[in-house]
């Protein structure tokens, strides 16, 4: 383990393997924020590559939201491992980050983001339940930058949870009607 390599610049607390920067197209319509790394992403330096990867990619992405993961920027909230146990990050943590994830937002320019789990929803929306939300677009703005967003339930929910994987499809089928145009799926501008 070593030190984030933005430990002093950002005061980040943790400690990782290899950081786990976004990938995918710049700019690109479509950008998914998931979490933190987990012990693939962290041994392999790149976003959703073990089991949960696996089923969003081949699963919720290609065959529920009918959208290739090639047409994708694929990102976490923080950038680092937390531990071995792949606890949540603190908030500490989050802040060290968040500062990288406005960075890769501004860069990529999105259309439509995908808040992949509890987590990226509350940096979005603080004040939101993801059982609430989930599911449902939103319009979002900031200054200049404004776009659509979906909260989704998080592929490893599915993994440990085996009856949730169907709320988990739902979620992503209606995040690729959202991508397509469909504004039926939006509850309310944020």
């Amino acid at each position: 383990m070593r030190p984030c390599p933005d430990h002093d610049r950002l005061g980040c607390p943790m400690e990782r393997v290899n950081r786990v920067n976004g990938e995918g197209p710049v700019p690109c319509r479509i950008m998914l924020i998931g979490e933190a790394p987990g012990k693939n992403e962290d041994a392999k330096g790149h976003p959703f590559i073990g089991k949960s990867g696996s089923e969003l990619t081949y699963l919720y992405l290609a065959k529920c939201a009918n959208i290739d993961r090639r047409n994708v920027y694929v990102t976490d909230l923080i950038k680092c491992r937390t531990n071995d146990r792949d606890r949540d990050p603190s908030q500490s943590e989050i802040d060290a980050c968040s500062g990288i994830l406005a960075e890769e937002i501004t860069k990529v320019n999105p259309r439509f983001i995908g808040t992949i789990g509890r987590l990226s929803t509350q940096w979005f929306m603080p004040d939101m339940k993801m059982e609430k939300v989930h599911g449902f677009g939103y319009k979002y703005s900031i200054s200049l930058f404004e776009c659509l967003i979906m909260p989704l339930y998080h592929p490893a929910y599915g993994l440990h949870n085996t009856p949730m994987m169907r709320w988990i499809a739902e979620d992503f089928r209606r995040f690729g009607q959202m991508v397509r145009g469909n504004g039926d799926i939006m509850w309310r501008a944020r």
